[in-house]
C-alpha cells in the first residue's frame, strides 16, 4: 500500500492507495490544529488499517536535499528523514505541483476541458500552471518513454504589466509589496487586489448587496460569482483582468518550457471560472507574444478539473519508485 499526501494552504488530504492506485482509506485534516506536519502525519499513520511499503508527500514550497521549507504555513519546514520515523517506510517529498504535474499521467479525459486544441506532440514537454493559494508552476519532459516532473518556483518571478491599466496595478499592489510577483497577483486575494484597485482608481463602486455578500464569506468567490453572472461591471472587469494576466503567464510558462505536450491549467480557481476562460480573451492574450504567435496557436491548453490531481500524481510517483526498487 502507498500513503500519499498533498499539503495546502489550510488542509491537508492524506491517502492510503492500493497498487491499481485507487483510494482504501482517505482523510483530511485542518493544517492549524497541528503543530507540525508530523504530527499531523503521525495522527493518520495511527489511525491507518492498511500495512504501509512507501510515502510521497506533495508540499508547498522549494525543496532541497529531503528538505522543503514551506511558503503560506506557519510551520517553518518538512524534513523527509523526520517522516521516514514517523511512517516507518521510505519517503519521497515533492513540491505540490510537481506532484501535480505526475497526476496527469492519472487524469480520465473527462477530468480535463480542452482551451485550446492545438497540435500536441507526443512525448512533448508538458506545462503546469496552477493558481490557488499560491501560483504553482511545473513542467513534466519524458527521456526514452519515462516521465520526469521539473519543480518550479515561476510563481515567484516579477509581474510584467502590459498595458497602462496594468501598470497602474503594479503600481497599486507595489503600496503594500515593493515587488510584485505572479502569485500575488494570481494566487489567493489576487483577484480583491484587482478589484480594489479598479474600485479605487475610479472605474466603479461597490454594490451594497456586494459589499454584504463579501462580507459573509470569500471576497475573492463573491466578485467572481458576481462576474460569472454578469451583476457587477466592477466584478467582470476585475475577473477579465484575473483571466488576461493568467493568460499571459500560462503564455510564459509554454514558452520557457517549450511545451508541445501541452500546458495544464490546475488548481483551486480555474475550474470555478471556467466560463470566462471559454471566452476568446484568454487565448487572446495567451498567444500575444509578437513572434511566438504561431508557437503558441499549436500549444494544447488544458484546465484540470480533478481537485484530488496531485495526491494522485504523489501516489503515482511512489507506486514507480516502488517498482524500481
Amino acid at each position: 500500500m502507498i500513503l500519499a499526501g498533498d499539503l495546502g494552504g489550510t488542509n491537508c488530504r492524506l491517502a492510503v492507495f492500493d497498487e491499481n492506485l485507487s483510494i482504501v482509506q482517505k482523510s483530511t485534516y485542518k493544517c492549524k490544529d497541528y503543530h507540525s506536519f508530523e504530527d499531523l502525519v503521525g495522527a493518520f499513520v495511527k489511525s491507518c488499517e492498511h500495512p504501509i511499503k512507501i510515502a510521497c508527500f506533495g508540499l508547498p514550497g522549494p525543496i532541497q536535499e529531503g528538505v522543503c521549507k514551506l511558503t503560506n504555513l506557519p510551520w517553518d519546514k518538512v524534513e523527509a528523514a523526520k517522516l521516514v520515523s514517523v511512517t516507518g517506510v521510505p519517503v519521497s517529498l515533492l513540491n505540490d505541483v510537481e506532484a501535480n504535474a505526475y497526476g496527469i499521467e492519472t487524469l480520465k479525459d473527462d477530468e480535463l476541458v480542452t482551451l485550446n486544441v492545438g497540435t500536441k506532440i507526443p512525448g512533448g514537454n508538458r506545462a503546469v500552471v496552477s493558481p490557488g493559494t499560491g501560483l504553482g508552476e511545473a513542467a513534466t519532459v519524458e527521456v526514452e518513454g519515462r516521465v520526469h516532473a521539473i519543480a518550479s518556483e515561476g510563481g515567484s518571478t516579477d509581474f510584467a504589466p502590459l498595458d497602462e491599466l496594468q501598470v497602474g496595478l503594479m503600481r497599486y499592489v507595489q503600496q503594500e509589496y515593493k515587488r510584485v510577483s505572479y502569485e500575488i497577483l494570481l494566487g489567493g486575494p489576487g483577484l480583491v487586489r484587482m478589484y480594489n484597485y479598479l474600485r479605487d482608481s475610479g472605474h466603479g463602486n461597490t454594490p451594497e448587496w456586494l459589499a454584504e455578500e463579501m462580507s459573509k464569506g470569500e471576497p475573492a468567490a463573491a466578485i467572481s460569482n458576481a462576474a460569472l453572472a454578469n451583476k457587477c461591471p466592477l466584478c467582470v472587469q476585475a475577473l477579465e483582468m484575473f483571466v488576461s494576466i493568467l493568460a499571459s503567464e500560462a503564455a510564459n510558462a509554454a514558452l520557457k518550457f517549450f511545451a508541445t505536450g501541452g500546458v495544464y491549467i490546475g488548481g483551486g480557481i480555474p475550474p470555478r471560472i471556467l466560463d470566462k476562460l471559454r471566452e476568446p480573451l484568454f487565448m487572446e492574450n495567451f498567444i500575444n507574444k509578437d513572434k511566438m504567435v504561431d508557437l503558441l496557436k499549436s500549444i494544447p491548453i488544458y484546465v484540470i478539473l480533478n481537485d484530488q490531481a496531485a495526491l494522485q500524481g504523489a501516489a503515482w510517483y511512489a507506486r514507480r519508485s516502488l517498482s524500481s526498487t
